[in-house]
């Protein structure tokens, strides 16, 4: 009886692993884009339910229209009870009215609106593989 592998059942066996691993490798890719995609739409779903609970306490005290007045790090941790955006992935720029959030090595930019208190997807363009594209896949 035969007790080893034969060197032609191992090439097959590697063969075999290399189709596998070529058509599962490309899957992969883009399951962690979609997995990125779905973390920015529940942390941008947050942070508008966060600016309309603001408001809501905000028009009880008679302050204004209610809506926080940029969206720089230090607001977005008060009017969400002390959650922080993630360093890695999002950046706010100095006037926060801008947030810049990077997917899988794109970057799409979020503008505030104070007198709405919306957050909306700016960027534009007409290649598929630029913001404007990832924002329809966010707001979606």
């Amino acid at each position: 009886m035969k007790k080893a592998f034969t060197l032609i059942e191992l090439i097959f066996v590697i063969v075999a692993l290399g189709i596998l691993a070529m058509v599962a490798i490309p899957r992969l890719a883009s399951s962690k884009q979609d997995a990125e995609i779905t973390r920015v739409k529940a942390e941008i779903a947050a942070l508008r339910s966060a600016i309309q609970t603001y408001r809501g306490a905000n028009l009880l005290k008679q302050k204004g229209n209610g809506y926080p007045e940029d969206l720089k790090e230090t607001t977005i941790e008060k009017i969400t009870n002390g959650t922080k955006l993630n360093k890695k992935y999002w950046k706010v720029d100095g006037s926060g009215n801008q947030l810049t959030v990077t997917i899988a090595g794109k970057q799409t930019t979020f503008t505030y609106d104070k007198n709405k208190g919306s957050l909306t997807c700016s960027n534009s363009s007409s290649n598929s593989n630029t913001p404007d594209a990832l924002c329809k896949k966010i707001d979606n």
